[in-house]
């Protein structure tokens, strides 16, 4: 008997006559089709009676995609709510854009999140499809079709098939491209084809920027074509400035709010060690998460790693045993591209949401791999091949067994969300007046279902403001102070430990306990007036509050800080912080060594350091290279320090060396007291 498939796309099936293969592969479609109704109606019944009898969001960034769709359905695109600003702050423009006609016909919360059920769920069997065809150009029919199980079969595809967010639909279109292009590469290359390709390409830009992994393929693809297809090649490989064109030209920057937030290179904290962070994310990916432990154990069964590591070079020599080097070389792109993420600082949040999109080609190679393991098998006796179905199914029976886990984590999120920011949302819009700005730290559901302006503390919807929420608590709090009183919130919806300026909160007017809910920030969230009586509470020295101030440095103020170059040096957001004395609240920072920064100085005037210290420390102060004087910090609430200056006049440079770490809250140079 010989090994073959249909025109040998398929590679080691039992050969039959092509219609039976044919049939087969409907068959397994069909399959692929109701497993897939059968998870979402599954998952759909779980959420809708955790909810209460409807339909709720796991993850509040998914409510951020409404309110950017809202603001596309109005023609204001990225105005996030009517009046402000616009921010480019919509990670996906496809998303929001494909909800935007649904909120011209009416659409209300519950049509629009059925609508991403259907987007999601359909996007999981076309993911589970196209792992399907790109197998059968390089693995039997049987063991394709393993793959294309394992797809559904992996609860973290179920879980964000039913998250209102763009998770699942990335991997298609990532998938789609891989398949596409490496059959360009190999000689398909209708018209037709070629304008899907292309397509693809700017599909898979606009939906994340991690969609560039498709469009790098679809540009490889394009180039082996030769002259004829140079253009779409450079079309492709342009596609990913089409999001930052987009964002350019309607809001005036190319650059993403969620990029200053949260990318790991964006970040001054990490100056001088981004490899050291990177390198550790990725050693936590293949030593933690592949192996089913801590923050994957919902999805991935623990012991995995080593089937895990296997997996992508499984698919690559599979693939090249076939000749279809540009299949593997497009998955193992794809693939790869779970490494992505080890770049960003929000990494291991939402259920790993950034790293599934990258899912299939690993699966796939969990059924490539049980084909390369059964090979010696197979030279015996050809249908002793099939016995290497074993480890895609071990491997699928795993995944299964942390189903009903998953799904029920999906519909605990989604009550979670639905009882502490959906409510709260509803909430203010029912209590509060319609000129009230709301300052948050979830950005989704509050405004939209409050219908108020916001205020995103972390920066993703309000422009600007990503770089004080990476700073930290003391920063925000500096920045503040700074602003106009009437671009400041009015109200406050935060969990209290993640803003971190309990000054500001005032009178409580509501709050949202909900316990167990890993998904969410904390268990409480509360709704405060805000209270702005502290700002300036710690502008001037309490040791000569009547001296004449020749300069100022206001420690953990961005501005101040630049302005007379301050080096931060080896810091953290956690040493970021808000300090509170008597009545004196001023932002700080902690576990400070050394001190360096330029001050304006007046012959005959003083050098005044706000600072505290948990032990006893002793400090070393040099002006304009030159030791000033030795000074003694004893242990408790922050105090001030005054050192002379000596004939020292105009901007000099600033040294502070402390034996124990302090918190350092503010630098005055004063005059000379007559």
């Amino acid at each position: 008997m010989t090994l073959s498939g249909p025109g040998d796309a398929g590679g080691a099936a039992v050969a039959q006559p092509g219609g039976v293969f044919r049939r087969l592969d409907a068959a397994c479609l069909v399959v692929f089709a109701l497993a897939t109704l059968g998870l979402g109606i599954w998952a759909g019944s779980a959420v809708w009676a955790a909810c209460d009898g409807r339909l709720g969001a796991p993850l509040d960034d998914s409510y951020i995609h409404f309110q950017f769709a809202r603001s596309f359905a109005r023609l204001h695109p990225f105005e996030y709510a009517a009046g402000l600003p616009r921010v480019p702050g919509a990670t996906s423009l496809l998303w929001p854009a494909l909800l935007t006609p649904a909120i011209w016909l009416g659409a209300g919360p519950g049509a629009l999140l059925a609508l991403t059920w259907v987007f999601g769920f359909g996007a999981l069997f076309g993911q589970a499809c196209e792992v399907y065809w790109s197998s059968r150009r390089f693995l039997s029919q049987p063991f394709a079709f393993a793959a294309g199980l394992l797809v559904l079969s992996f609860s973290a595809n179920t879980w964000f098939a039913g998250s209102a967010m763009e998770v699942v639909p990335l991997g298609f279109v990532l998938l789609r491209c891989a398949r596409l292009s490496a059959e360009f590469w190999e000689g398909e290359r209708s018209r037709a084809r070629q304008r899907e390709l292309l397509l693809l390409a700017f599909v898979a830009a606009l939906l994340r920027p991690e969609g560039v992994l498709g469009a790098l393929c679809a540009a490889a693809a394009f180039a082996r074509g030769g002259k004829a297809t140079r253009i779409p090649a450079l079309l492709a490989l342009l596609s990913p400035l089409g999001a930052p064109l987009v964002n350019f030209i309607f809001t005036g920057t190319p650059t993403q709010t969620t990029t200053l937030a949260k990318w790991l290179p964006t970040n001054p904290y990490y100056r001088g060690h981004l490899l050291e962070a990177v390198w550790y994310n990725v050693q936590l990916f293949y030593g933690t998460l592949l192996n089913g432990e801590k923050w994957s154990w919902t999805f991935i069964p623990e012991g995995y790693r080593l089937a895990g590591l296997a997996s992508l070079p499984a698919l690559w020599l599979a693939a090249e045993r076939r000749g279809a080097r540009m299949h593997a070389a497009c998955l193992c792109l794809v693939g790869l591209g779970m490494l992505i993420p080890t770049t960003y600082e929000t990494f291991l949040v939402n259920r790993l949401r950034y790293l599934w999109p990258f899912s299939g080609p690993w699966l796939l190679g969990l059924a490539a791999l049980g084909e390369l393991l059964a090979l010696p098998l197979a030279r015996l006796q050809p249908r002793l091949a099939l016995l290497g179905l074993a480890a895609p199914a071990l491997a699928g029976y795993g995944f299964w067994q942390l189903a009903p886990i998953s799904v029920g984590d999906l519909a605990q999120s989604s009550a979670a969300i639905t009882n502490q920011q959906v409510s709260l949302g509803q909430w203010a819009a029912e209590q509060l007046p319609p000129d009230a700005r709301l300052g948050v730290n979830d950005a989704g559901a509050i405004p939209f279902f409050s219908g108020r302006r916001s205020f995103d503390i972390v920066g993703l919807t309000t422009r600007g403001e990503a770089r004080y929420w990476i700073a930290g608590a003391g920063s925000r709090f500096e920045h503040y102070e700074r602003m106009p009183r009437e671009q400041l919130p009015t109200h406050f919806f935060v969990y209290p430990e993640w803003f971190g300026i309990p000054s500001l909160l005032g009178d409580c007017l509501t709050q949202r306990r909900v316990e167990g809910a890993t998904i969410l920030g904390g268990p409480l969230m509360v709704a405060c007036r805000a209270d702005y009586s502290s700002f300036g509470s710690g502008a001037q020295s309490v040791t000569a509050p009547s001296a004449k101030l020749v300069d100022e440095l206001d420690v953990a103020d961005l501005e101040s800080e630049a302005s007379h170059g301050y080096v931060v040096g080896p810091a953290s957001s956690q040493d970021n912080v808000v300090e509170v004395q008597n009545d004196i609240v001023e932002g700080a920072r902690r576990q400070r060594r050394v001190e360096t920064f330029r001050l304006k100085l007046e012959p005959g005037g003083t050098l005044v350091m706000r600072v505290s210290a948990a032990e006893r420390a002793e400090g070393r102060v040099s002006l304009a290279g030159q030791l000033a004087q030795n000074v003694v910090l004893e242990p408790g609430d922050f105090r001030e320090i005054v050192v002379g200056v000596g004939q020292l006049s105009g901007e000099r440079d600033v040294a502070v060396q402390w034996n124990q770490p302090v918190t350092v809250l503010h630098y005055w140079s004063l005059g000379r007291v007559l």
